[in-house]
């Protein structure tokens, strides 16, 4: 199991989020975003759609990745 911060995943905020995959990493950030409903995580979802299908959303998702592997145990 892997431990990333919001921050650390491109958040507004230090909560550690704690998940076995990529994938199901990605999933709790977005479900943490939303549950927060707050000004600074609801302005990074807007930025994190308006990527969608650019260079930019490819290149962020590359670095995840690489974060994601680098990323300490919990």
């Amino acid at each position: 199991m892997k431990k990333m911060t919001c921050r650390e995943l491109g958040g507004a905020c230090d909560l550690e989020i704690l998940a076995e995959t990529a994938e199901e990493m990605m999933s709790k950030s977005a479900e943490h975003a939303m549950a927060i409903n707050d000004d600074a995580h609801n302005k990074i979802m807007e930025e994190m759609k308006g990527m969608k299908g650019t260079e930019a959303e490819g290149k962020f998702m590359e670095d995840f990745h690489k974060n994601f592997e680098a990323a300490p145990e919990a």
